[in-house]
């Protein structure tokens, strides 16, 4: 006997295969995201201990100077040149959010001046990131929001 086609029972597995795969796409993009969110915020705290390390070694004022319009931060010398040390862009479709011109100042001391609250955004996620400074310490605050 000639069988042509499919049984009922076939196309449902094939179904079934099509939407755990697809399900599991679906998550590993949501995933990204994230992880970019996260690796941005992590990379931003490392630059701005490495600014604060990089005044106390060389001598020089340095300032970190974030431009939410660019989504990207500068780490550069302050007076007289503002000499460039690094520029980071943001990337991944993580955005650079705040309310106002936010720099933070490291003096050759090591002390700090400025303060900041940031928010990192990609996806649904979001991560905001607050300094205080105190006694020329800088204290990185930060929190975790799903939109």
């Amino acid at each position: 006997m000639n069988k042509k086609g499919f049984t009922l029972l076939e196309l449902v597995i094939a179904l079934a295969v099509i939407m755990i795969i697809t399900g599991g796409v679906f998550l590993a993009i949501r995933q990204q995201d994230r992880r970019a969110l996260y690796n941005a915020a992590y990379q931003l705290q490392a630059d701005i201990r490495y600014a604060q390390r990089r005044a106390l070694i060389g001598g020089r004022v340095l300032e970190v100077r974030f431009y939410p319009v660019y989504d990207m931060y500068r780490i550069r010398y302050a007076r007289p040149y503002y000499t460039e040390i690094r520029r980071v862009y943001f990337q991944n479709g993580v955005n650079l959010r705040t309310t106002n011109r936010v720099f933070i100042t490291f003096q050759p001391r090591g002390s700090a001046s400025g303060s900041f609250t940031l928010t990192l955004e990609s996806g649904r996620y979001r991560r905001d990131l607050t300094s205080t400074v105190s006694g020329g310490r800088i204290d990185i605050k930060v929190t975790d929001v799903i939109q």
